[in-house]
């Protein structure tokens, strides 16, 4: 909604670029097999969709965290990003025109619910409960063990987000994990 308002308004978002970057990141930390061999997530199309969420998720959290505009613009600049990919994937899939607003729609739901339960489970303390639900939701087979240990995981992702530097986030350099 922002990023409307800002191009109506004739100014772009100045993150933009920046987001690009760091959804590049993104999507290389969710092709990496480790997520779907000693996590357990499902290696599915549904399945990788839900661990981009979860690591946007952690974006957005640390973000915020600051308190400060730039974290709101750069957040909705990645979501900008991540949603303009994802129309890009559908029709790559072979999606036709008439299809892909459904689609969208479809998954930009999916999206903001699970921001929410994750939100609602970190504050909780719930996060395993809200992966089984969401991040494993589409597996035949549920790994207990593997759940909880996704959920520390990501926890101990989220951790070292909230250790690297705000300028260097915003200037489009983010690690998920040390290298």
């Amino acid at each position: 909604m922002f990023a409307v308002m800002l191009e109506l308004l004739g100014r772009r978002n100045p993150y933009k670029q920046m987001t690009r970057d760091v959804y590049a990141n993104v999507l290389v930390c969710v092709r990496q097999p480790k997520f779907y061999e000693e996590y357990g997530v499902p290696d599915t199309f549904d399945g990788r969709f839900d661990l981009m969420v979860l690591l946007i998720f952690l974006i957005f959290q640390r973000m915020l965290e600051e308190g400060r505009d730039e974290a709101l613009h750069f957040n909705q600049a990645l979501f900008d990003v991540c949603f303009e990919d994802m129309d890009q994937t559908l029709r790559e899939m072979g999606i036709g025109d008439m299809g892909v607003p459904k689609h969208m729609r479809k998954m930009m739901k999916a999206f903001n619910g699970r921001i929410h339960a994750y939100e609602q489970a970190l504050a909780e303390g719930t996060l395993a409960a809200a992966l089984h639900k969401n991040l494993y939701g589409s597996a035949a087979e549920v790994d207990e063990k593997k759940i909880a240990k996704m959920a520390a995981k990501a926890l101990e992702m989220l951790a070292f987000l909230k250790i690297q530097d705000m300028n260097a986030i915003l200037s489009g350099k983010i690690a998920f994990e040390k290298e």
